[in-house]
């Protein structure tokens, strides 16, 4: 049975969320990708607080996919070092992991 995931990050723009999602889905890397409302992010970065408007973005794949989807947004991601992190999801219904599995081929 395939683990589930969720991988959560945050950008800088809608447009950067968008961008990131558009690539995930065309590398058959994630069955879907969510991109969330701003939010007011406040976080440490070079030894100072900093404020900014952020555009989360949530992205359902497998757990053997995670590597590479991090990789990936390292890559395309405009911030030096972008929050990723992955959540296991324990629960997943039988259709939607079909879903997820059948559709995450990973390109």
């Amino acid at each position: 049975m395939t683990d589930i995931i969720e991988i959560q990050t945050t950008c800088p723009t809608l447009e950067d969320a968008r961008q990131l999602a558009h690539i995930l889905l065309d590398e058959k890397l994630s069955a879907c990708c969510q991109i969330g409302r701003e939010i007011d992010s406040r976080y440490w970065y070079d030894d100072k607080q900093h404020r900014g408007d952020e555009t989360p973005l949530i992205v359902k794949t497998r757990a053997d996919l995670f590597d590479r989807i991090a990789k990936l947004i390292r890559e395309h991601h405009p911030y030096e070092t972008p929050a990723i992190f992955g959540f296991a999801v324990p629960f997943v219904d039988q259709a939607t992991r079909d879903w997820i599995d059948e559709t995450c081929t990973g390109g």
